[in-house]
């Protein structure tokens, strides 16, 4: 049996955007794989008749299906449209392909960024558009005056104006000036109308095909962003617009039209702060009624991590007037079905992790995770229940590996039952002692599950036993269970610590001095706060982590609106509450020697937070080393450069095994 090698991700292959054609048995996927160029090819898959073969070689994955046999997809193919992309213009190249016949062949372009498109009735296009108030102005000028645009945009290539907040994402670099508009495209007129104004920020949108209607969700702003969206909706008959939620009022999570309204998850959010899970009502769009449909306390989509997924999914679909949504059920992903009442029942129950699907009358299509393999294409018969793994891109990857099987511990009947699981190391032998490490997720809403997960299978064959939970905190147990608002360190803490000793008394094979914890975000936190509270493990890696909650509520892009509602208090209203939550706090008492991975581009959780916590522990003699990567954003470990993502994973495991295995050595 095979070792899993430190860089074997880069084999893996991943897959995404998966959407059914109207033709019965045929779905397309993205599939994603890094490269040699560190780097990720994106390329288009077929699925039909529960086979799949590749459609495109080109770097592709934004498409629609404009028929039954006809891909509508955006591509980078023509050396024109990358020398204008080149020059600072905004381009946007849209090809057909049939999926039976030839190459594809280009359709338009657009002098703009599309981030979305809809196919409409008419054969116009629905768009969002990436929209900077100054620079997309381009388009729109005579020859002159755009070259003393593009002048001027080269120009100031090397300022930052911030003049309104948020003015930074993480993953999408600084944003000031710029939002996503809403607009339409004829082809017949190459024309593009903006339906939005410049200075509205659209969030998502559902297009109604029957009666030409836009519902979307966002709001308009100058200098500060309501953190609350509105909820309108555009008649492109009229051309006539409607407020259906004023901006401030709900937290909108998605909505979609239904036949007799619009499906809304939303929540006020006043029981449990930013993190409520929405609740399903129907909204009559004409008298703008709200009839609550299900008082929903389960997580819509998928919150079950992994390190092995690349690219988003849907996880949600309208059929007829059901709904149908993954949903997050503790540790696993079941699909479930909302009839026209708003009744919820699982229609497919699914042990693993379903990362998209979509639907084809009683079939549905899905992109998952289960029985320790990585990502696979599968279809499902929503009436027997009958599942079909239809690819096998991974099976190679790990033939004949050892992959490491999760094993359950249940470690706490009240107030609430916890659980987690065990790795077992390569070639165990119980006459043996071995080293282990604690992983601890992100969010604190996400959870982990029993799939796959390349980090943890990796130390499992380098020696170790590994071992995971979702503690107070975690996702898909409902808000209360989830709440730590003004608790950070305390009830998690309890819960980790009381995982670690059922873990020791379990396997007494472990090691007790030598045991490491590492997480990452939310898991880069609690490291944070558990060297400054215990020294019982020998060292720990602490991952594009949170410090200081007095200045992430500062600096982070989402610090006033997550920050200061986590905290349970603001650095005006009381700010030694949200320092008594800082790990910084207790830096002072920390001997445990660490490890810091942290992005310069990570806007979530900024670099400075690593940087605080590092500079406390070397000034109070603690063993301490920084490793900070530039380019790479709070997804490092997920989505990262291909080589960034090794030397991240070769830094961790080389920590733990200067101090794990010391006695080895």
């Amino acid at each position: 049996m095979q070792k899993i090698r430190l860089d074997q991700f880069t084999e893996y292959r991943f897959c995404s955007n998966l959407q059914a054609s109207p033709q019965a048995e045929t779905a397309a996927f993205v599939m994603t794989q890094a490269n040699a160029n560190n780097g990720y090819d994106n390329h288009l898959w077929l699925l039909e008749n529960q086979t799949v073969r590749q459609l495109t070689s080109f770097n592709e994955s934004n498409y629609i299906w404009e028929d039954e046999q006809t891909l509508l997809f955006v591509s980078l193919r023509d050396s024109k449209d990358k020398e204008a992309l080149a020059a600072g213009e905004e381009r946007t190249a849209f090809y057909r392909l049939n999926i039976h016949q030839g190459e594809a062949q280009k359709a338009f372009t657009m002098p703009y960024t599309v981030t979305n498109f809809k196919k409409m009735r008419d054969g116009k296009l629905l768009l969002t558009i990436r929209y900077h108030q100054v620079y997309s102005r381009l388009a729109e000028l005579a020859e002159e005056e755009k070259k003393a645009l593009l002048k001027k945009k080269k120009e100031e290539q090397d300022y930052q104006i911030v003049s309104e907040s948020p003015y930074y994402f993480d993953g999408a670099g600084f944003t000031n000036g710029l939002r996503n508009r809403l607009a339409v495209y004829d082809p017949i007129k190459n024309t593009v109308d903006f339906l939005t104004a410049p200075t509205f920020a659209v969030s998502g949108l559902d297009l109604d095909a029957d009666t030409n209607c836009v519902v979307f969700w966002g709001a308009e702003f100058a200098a500060v962003k309501e953190v609350k969206d509105g909820l309108y909706v555009y008649n492109l008959n009229d051309k006539k617009m409607s407020c259906l939620i004023e901006p401030g009022k709900m937290q909108i999570s998605f909505a979609h039209w239904r036949k007799n309204g619009i499906l809304c998850a939303m929540s006020d959010g006043v029981r449990y702060g930013a993190g409520e899970t929405p609740k399903l009502f129907l909204i009559d769009p004409q008298t703008k009624a709200q009839t609550l449909l299900n008082g929903n306390d389960a997580t819509f989509g998928n919150a079950v991590g992994t390190d092995c997924a690349f690219g988003a999914s849907s996880t949600r679909k309208v059929a007829g007037e059901d709904f149908y949504a993954v949903m997050t059920d503790a540790d696993h992903t079941p699909l479930v079905q909302f009839d026209k009442q708003g009744k919820r029942r699982v229609v497919l129950p699914f042990d693993g992790a379903i990362f998209g699907f979509d639907l084809h009358g009683d079939t549905a299509y899905l992109i998952a995770m289960k029985d320790m393999q990585l990502q696979e294409i599968y279809q499902a018969d929503l009436k027997t229940g009958e599942l079909v793994q239809c690819s096998h891109f991974n099976q190679a990857a790990l033939q004949d590996h050892y992959v490491a099987l999760p094993e359950r511990l249940d470690y706490a009947e009240t107030p609430d039952r916890l659980w987690g699981w065990v790795l077992k190391p390569k070639d165990y032998d119980p006459s043996k002692i071995y080293p282990a490490i604690l992983d601890i997720h992100g969010g604190p809403r996400a959870a982990y599950g029993p799939i796959f997960y390349h980090e943890m299978q990796l130390w499992a064959n380098e020696g170790y036993f590994v071992f995971f939970c979702n503690v107070h905190g975690s996702d898909g147990r409902g808000d209360a269970f989830a709440d730590l608002r003004g608790q950070f360190g305390t009830i998690d803490f309890d819960d980790f610590m009381q995982f670690t000793d059922a873990v020791l008394k379990a396997y007494p094979q472990i090691d007790p001095n030598r045991i490491g914890v590492t997480g990452g975000s939310y898991g880069g936190y609690m490291t944070n706060w558990i060297i400054g509270h215990t020294d019982r493990f020998v060292c720990a890696a602490s991952q594009r982590s949170i410090s200081n909650w007095v200045s992430e509520n500062m600096v982070s892009d989402i610090g006033f609106s997550f920050g200061n509602d986590q905290m349970d208090a603001t650095p005006w209203s009381d700010v030694n509450k949200i320092w008594d939550q800082s790990p910084l706090k207790a830096a002072n008492q920390c001997v445990t020697p660490t490890l810091f991975i942290h992005s310069f581009e990570d806007y979530r959780c900024p670099i400075q937070e690593g940087m605080q916590m590092y500079n406390a522990l070397v000034h109070h003699g603690v063993q301490a080393r920084m490793c900070l990567f530039k380019g790479e954003s709070h997804g490092l470990s997920r989505g990262g450069k291909p080589l960034h993502r090794i030397r991240r994973l070769q830094e961790i495991t080389d920590w733990m095994n200067q101090f794990c295995k010391k006695e080895e050595n």
